[in-house]
């Protein structure tokens, strides 16, 4: 299996790279259908920034992943819900991240997205479930992607860097990216820590909410 997906991404990138203007159409598409299939795409996010470069690898991949969450989001939330859900409730997260995401939608997509909660494929799938409205979704999962794929993409570009320009020669400039690379990664590492606190007490509150509803009503009968 993973010398199949390591020669399908070898004919990928060589072919991406021969076809000008299309090879952003190709890379978008085929990202896509990975991320609505629910593959892991970081070995092609990577591959974003051996083809394209950090900056437009990074745009590409961002709106590419986005297009993809949002399919994803409007199946499990129109065309599969049931199936989606009989999955969700073997997660023992979803109902903390349910109950969160009730409260502010936006603001706990977008720590989700930058933490490591949730693997990402699967997750687009889990948020069509939840009350969060289309808008909040699709702009916080943009944001909260983000500085993960720039992550990923940066160090692909790195990775090709290192092989053209031969160990230990990869100059100033790219040893600030790779400085920029790792504040990113510890950034997201904190964020993740915010999340997981943040869906706790969200979760904490609603039940403590929810337990008042419960004895006002066993004192009105």
């Amino acid at each position: 299996m993973k010398d199949s997906i390591k020669a399908f991404l070898e004919f990928f990138i060589e072919a991406v790279d021969t076809w000008g203007p299309w090879g952003y159409a190709a890379y978008a598409g085929v990202y896509m259908a990975l991320e609505v299939l629910a593959v892991p795409a970081i070995p092609l996010t990577m591959t974003a920034g051996v083809i394209f470069g950090p900056i437009p690898g990074t745009l590409i991949t961002s709106l590419s992943g986005t297009a993809a969450a949002t399919v994803a989001f409007l199946i499990a939330r129109y065309a599969a819900r049931d199936k989606v859900m009989r999955w969700a409730r073997r997660n023992t997260k979803f109902a903390a991240i349910d109950k969160a995401i009730a409260k502010d939608g936006f603001k706990f997509v977008t720590l989700l997205r930058l933490s490591p909660l949730l693997p990402l494929a699967a997750s687009n799938y889990l948020y069509g479930l939840t009350s969060v409205d289309l808008r909040s979704y699709v702009a916080g999962s943009f944001l909260g992607m983000l500085p993960g794929t720039y992550a990923y993409v940066t160090a692909g570009h790195l990775g090709k860097a290192a092989l053209v320009e031969g160990e230990g020669s990869l100059g100033v400039e790219s040893w600030q990216v790779v400085l920029g690379l790792g504040v990113t990664l510890l950034a997201i590492g904190y964020v993740g820590r915010l999340a997981k606190t943040a869906i706790e007490e969200a979760d904490q509150q609603s039940d403590i909410e929810e337990d008042g509803r419960d004895s006002t009503s066993q004192e009105r009968g």
